[in-house]
């Protein structure tokens, strides 16, 4: 069984805290906002030397992974036709790279040139894929992008699978972004979402501590609401969300909705590791170290509503670990 830690368990700890955060301060002083998401998001990245886990920051890929998975034996035939958004360097594809059928075309969009590059260089090692779209750009600016370069989209209605893993926070308008991703769907085609639920999440919940101490984001009461839009557009039915699916409706892209919520979780070496895995969402976009103030202030005097404990058994045992829960969901363009 994990150890959980109480409040007083962590005022029992408190020099460890302290000590955490100076750590964590010294690391990203000066840095820019482009390496500062780099040292947060690499303990994330960390492999399992014992090929036990798919990655030791977190189990969410470990649970998403044979979802996604199964959407693509549904959704992609052979000569087929992904998207992938927000597509990052192509290490979370590559895991599901060899259950793509032969001849899929892959098309990327990916903002970050060196991520892009990498993602290229992986799909030139494939021999049963084709190479698609590779459009440098954000995603709300994926038309305007691939205009002025002169590379031309996928029309709609052509795509058997689109991606969104965990990339939706980056979106300006949530509901007209899907709204975009679902219009490249052919009848049949699937977008498949993973994204957190951040109203319960650690990292939602360090960006709440952040604004309640005085921090400033640029727009402090929209990015707290975009976090309650996306437990209404995406998250479970039964839960009050899945509202996607009538605005979808109301767009004329009608999908069947399905989703499930997966309890997954941040893990970290140490209390400076969770610290600094604060800053992997919107807390990225902050200039400073105030930010690393507050998720140390949450983890310590608030380790209950992040469900701060440390493990006790499993291939993370030792580690310590916060909530981080997520929803994968399929959305079926029906016509």
């Amino acid at each position: 069984m994990p150890i959980q830690i109480d409040r007083k368990k962590a005022e029992s700890l408190a020099v460890q805290f302290d000590e955490a955060l100076e750590l964590v301060r010294n690391e990203f002083e000066g840095l820019d906002l482009h390496r500062q998401y780099h040292n947060a998001f690499a303990r994330l990245l960390k492999s399992d030397p014992l090929g036990r886990v798919l990655m030791m920051g977190t189990d969410q890929r470990d649970m998403f992974v044979p979802e996604l998975r199964r959407a693509i034996e549904t959704a992609v035939p052979s000569d087929g036709h992904i998207f992938d958004f927000g597509a990052g360097d192509g290490q979370t594809f590559a895991l599901v790279a060899d259950s793509v059928p032969q001849g899929t075309r892959v098309s990327i969009e990916e903002p970050n040139p060196e991520y892009l590059a990498s993602y290229c260089a992986f799909l030139k090692t494939t021999t049963h894929l084709r190479p698609g779209l590779a459009l440098g750009a954000e995603f709300d600016e994926i038309d305007a992008a691939a205009e002025h370069s002169g590379k031309k989209l996928p029309s709609d209605g052509s795509i058997d699978l689109s991606l969104a893993l965990h990339m939706i926070y980056f979106v300006k308008d949530l509901a007209a972004s899907i709204t975009r991703m679902v219009r490249f769907l052919k009848p049949g085609g699937v977008l498949f979402v993973v994204v957190t639920d951040e109203s319960v999440g650690y990292t939602g919940l360090a960006l709440k501590s952040f604004i309640e101490h005085g921090g400033e984001t640029g727009d402090n009461a929209r990015h707290l609401s975009v976090i309650a839009e996306r437990r209404q557009l995406l998250g479970l039915p039964k839960e009050g969300g899945g509202a996607i699916a009538e605005v979808l409706g109301a767009a004329r892209t009608p999908v069947e909705f399905d989703v499930k919520r997966q309890p997954s979780r941040l893990y970290g070496h140490s209390l400076a590791d969770l610290i600094a895995l604060s800053s992997i969402a919107l807390l990225a976009n902050v200039e400073g170290l105030e930010k690393f103030d507050a998720a140390a202030t949450l983890l310590r005097h608030h380790p209950e509503a992040v469900d701060l404990r440390i493990e006790d058994d499993g291939p993370r045992k030792g580690m310590w670990s916060v909530t981080q829960p997520q929803w994968v969901a399929a959305l079926r363009r029906t016509c």
